[in-house]
């Protein structure tokens, strides 16, 4: 039976890839074992280890004991305050991950990097498909363009073999505060009749995929005989983020005024960004099944 390593096991993305494998009964044919600096929030008959990844002699022996087939590396910051810690998380781990399969000879079947379409920055070229230059436009999509380089380097010069999820936007239960369709969510749970939502510009458009779509995305890519490739994962449309806003406002039932705040506007922004998923449908045979307002009528409860 082969072995999977999920990295970040109780994050937003781990804990809905925690269902999905409880839902489509993996465990009766792959091992899990997930790993966090934190406790998991329930049980679900995956093996769990706590370890902080950053700590290398400790990452190196998870990965010797463990001795896995497959690791997901789901790991990552939005901390732009912290270019440093970003860096140490986003590129830091996974650089590890390739640092300790050469130095001690690990053979492994695959490897699953997150990436982001903010590797793309400022693009025009709609739908953004993978062979777009990358033009990183804050720190954030700066290290994870950083993960891809380091990711192809050990494919293409030590055949270790890698794929990257470039990920556009997700929605889902319990979503980051930090990301603005959390904060709306946020804001809007705990808002009373009357209250003011503060926003930023609401009148840039992103591709939104439901994560429960993105997780089967994941899955297929990992276990997919292309090795060294990247893919896009995303809807391949864009929504208006007033539009999002206004769903959100309008499921909650509630009366709420809405405010745009100066410091919450980039300097830099790109008013329209969606990709191009034929490359993941054509080599994996994904499919969107779940649509987005699902997701954000489950971020209300």
């Amino acid at each position: 039976m082969d072995k999977v390593l999920i990295l970040g096991i109780n994050g937003f993305i781990g804990r809905h890839f925690q269902n999905y494998i409880v839902e489509k009964n993996l465990i009766s044919d792959f091992s899990f074992t997930g790993v966090d600096k934190t406790e998991p929030d329930k049980f679900t008959g995956i093996k769990y280890k706590k370890i902080d990844l950053l700590d290398y002699s400790s990452f190196q022996e998870l990965i010797l004991e463990e001795s896995p087939d497959y690791i997901i590396n789901l790991t990552g910051t939005f901390n732009s305050e912290n270019f440093e810690l970003m860096e140490d998380i986003n590129v830091g781990i996974s650089r590890s991950i390739f640092k300790i399969l050469l130095k001690k000879g690990v053979r492994i079947k695959n490897i699953l990097l997150i990436g982001s379409a903010a590797e793309y920055g400022l693009n025009n070229n709609l739908p953004i498909n993978e062979y777009e230059p990358l033009n990183p436009i804050n720190p954030y999509g700066f290290s994870k363009s950083m993960q891809t380089l380091y990711a192809l380097f050990y494919f293409n010069n030590f055949g270790i073999n890698v794929n990257i999820a470039r990920t556009f936007n997700l929605v889902g239960k319990d979503i980051s505060t930090s990301l603005s369709i959390g904060s709306f969510a946020n804001q809007i749970k705990k808002a009373q009749n009357g209250d003011t939502i503060y926003v930023g510009n609401l009148n840039t458009k992103r591709d939104f995929l439901n994560v429960e779509d993105a997780i089967s995305a994941f899955w297929k890519i990992l276990i997919n005989e292309k090795k060294g490739e990247i893919y896009n994962v995303c809807s391949g449309r864009s929504y208006f983020i007033k539009d999002i806003l206004n769903f959100l406002i309008e499921k909650s039932k509630k009366k709420l005024n809405v405010s745009v705040k100066k410091e919450y506007i980039k300097t830099s922004d790109t008013m329209d960004s969606y990709g191009d998923n034929a490359k993941l449908r054509k080599d994996t045979g994904w499919r969107e099944e779940n649509n987005i307002f699902t997701a954000l009528k489950e971020m209300l409860e």
